[in-house]
This record gives structure tokens, sequence and C-alpha cells, in this order.
């Protein structure tokens, strides 16, 4: 389990720092309101918005279902609203280090 552990959260930091990369790269050439203008301009863009925000929505289902507390439910799905898959990435590096087997990161706890 050390090594499944040791694996998985080195594979999502490399995401979360590779996404975070390219957020703060895009953020340089302009800033996030011009950038969703003009994904919003393009159909395209607005396909992969609602995209986004359809498989974010199931994510936060899943973590609703997942949590004992309501109001962590609730939270980190409002984070996945703003944040997107930071958050999800986040989440599921706290999940693997709470951890004790694998089907812990994804079944609700008992």
């Amino acid at each position: 389990m050390i090594y499944f552990k040791s694996i998985t959260i080195a594979f999502l930091a490399i995401l979360l720092t590779t996404l975070t990369g390219f957020i703060v790269w895009a953020s340089v050439e302009s800033n996030v309101l011009t950038g969703f203008r003009e994904v919003l301009s393009s159909r395209w863009g607005m396909a992969t918005l609602v995209d986004i925000y359809i498989s974010l929505t199931f994510i936060g289902i899943w973590i609703g279902v997942i949590e004992k507390s309501v109001t962590k439910g609730i939270i980190w799905t409002l984070s996945l609203y703003f944040w997107g898959n930071i958050a999800t990435l986040i989440y599921i590096i706290l999940r693997v280090l709470k951890s004790s087997k694998p089907t812990e990161i994804f079944l609700p706890s008992k």
C-alpha cells in the first residue's frame, strides 16, 4: 500500500503542478475575465465549459456521497465550481493520504 500511496500522490502532484503552471502561464497573458469572454465567444468554448461543469457536478455528487459531513460535502462542491480540477486533485490527494487501502479513496467510509 505504501508504494501505491507514494506513486498515486506523486502522479496527482504532477497533475496539480502542471495544471497550476498552465493557469499561471495563461494569467500572464491576460486576466481570467478576458479569457472567459474569449471562450464564450466560440461554440466550442461554450461546449467545453458545459462539459467541464457537468463533470464537476458529478464529482461534487461523488464527494457528497462519500463525505460523512454534509457541510464538508457542500464546501468541497462549491470549491469545485470556483477552483475546478485544482480542487478535485487536492481532494483526491487528501483522500489518498487518509486511506489505508485503495477502495477507501473512492468509496464512502463505513
